[in-house]
């Protein structure tokens, strides 16, 4: 998943500071250790063994976008991006390879006048040649356990050291300079890293004038796909992969946040009960970084996923037909 490059990206503490004591982040320069087999396969490295390095230097964009039709606050928005280079790469023949990546990641969200997120925006670019994927992600919340203020306050607290994560994986952020901040953590299910001599990621936090905003035009409104009868049964994609489902009717139509083609498969799927309200992938780590934390409500529901020519797109609609997530991946 996009996730781990994500994790280590939008960068903006708020802590024990105010965010006017604070210059806006500029930039960002590190690395990842790709030490478990899903990191790996997140940016489509599944011919490779696990362990490569991947050592980026992205700089940062405030975004303005334009008002949306179906918003009824203002947009806000950010954009980093910047170059992804994944050395130490070994092959099932024990040949060794390099991948040099660009990388562009947009969020955008509409929050109430009180702070609390209404629905959200991600689009993930990962190009590099025969592995580019690219990645688009809508949510649209009933409701947020959380304001804006209160995220790093969710998942870190302040210790001598730095800050550090209430749950896990293992990370501590501290500052090394006046305008420059030192995160470093471990990735989820992590064997190589201890939290004390070895960490999957360092990350240098750079801070200064950010520089004009970059107008945008607004995120684009769904289509309406209709779904041909008699085709096969799809895959439960992305969302499918975090929840226990039992197959169900597949409908007339689904909402998709791009035209996926012509229509090879789809399915459909009812949502078990008994899974947890929220899921936060790499929650502590996002928000050290002051990434927003992409929060995936689910719960009963139906899930409806088809996958075409040009892509496959999946759409979760709870009962109560007010939360939404709409999954596009090319």
């Amino acid at each position: 998943m996009a996730s781990v490059i994500m994790a280590t990206t939008w960068v903006e503490f708020s802590f024990n500071e105010s965010e006017g004591d604070l210059d806006p982040v500029i930039s960002l320069d590190g690395h990842v250790k790709l030490s478990t087999r899903s990191s790996m396969d997140s940016l489509n490295l599944e011919q490779f063994d696990v362990g490569a390095k991947a050592s980026f230097e992205l700089e940062m964009t405030q975004l303005e976008p334009e008002k949306c039709e179906d918003c009824r606050n203002e947009l806000e928005g950010k954009r980093i991006r910047g170059t992804v280079v994944i050395t130490e790469l070994i092959d099932e023949r024990g040949r060794s390879g390099r991948i040099e990546a660009e990388l562009n990641i947009s969020h955008i969200e509409e929050r109430d006048s009180d702070g609390f997120l209404l629905q959200e925006w991600f689009v993930f670019d990962w190009d590099a040649g025969a592995t580019s994927l690219s990645q688009m992600i809508h949510v649209v919340h009933s409701s947020t356990p959380w304001s804006d203020e209160q995220v790093s306050s969710s998942f870190l607290i302040d210790t001598t050291s730095g800050s550090e994560s209430r749950t896990g994986p293992n990370l501590i952020k501290e500052k090394i300079a006046k305008n420059q901040d030192l995160v470093r953590a471990c990735l989820p299910d992590s064997f190589t890293c201890n939290g004390v001599s070895n960490w999957d990621i360092e990350m240098n936090v750079n801070r200064g004038n950010i520089g004009e905003s970059l107008v945008v035009e607004s995120p684009s409104s769904h289509l309406e796909i209709s779904i041909p009868n008699n085709l096969e049964f799809s895959d439960s994609g992305f969302l499918g992969s975090w929840v226990n489902l039992s197959e169900s009717d597949v409908p007339l139509t689904s909402n998709c946040l791009a035209n996926p083609g012509e229509i090879n498969s789809a399915g459909s799927w009812e949502i078990d009960e008994s899974l947890p309200g929220i899921i936060s992938p790499l929650s502590s780590i996002l928000s050290s970084a002051g990434f927003p934390v992409l929060q995936i409500q689910l719960g009963l529901g139906v899930l409806t996923v088809l996958e075409g020519d040009s892509g496959t797109c999946s759409q979760y609609i709870a009962d109560d037909s007010i939360t939404q997530i709409l999954v596009f991946e090319d």
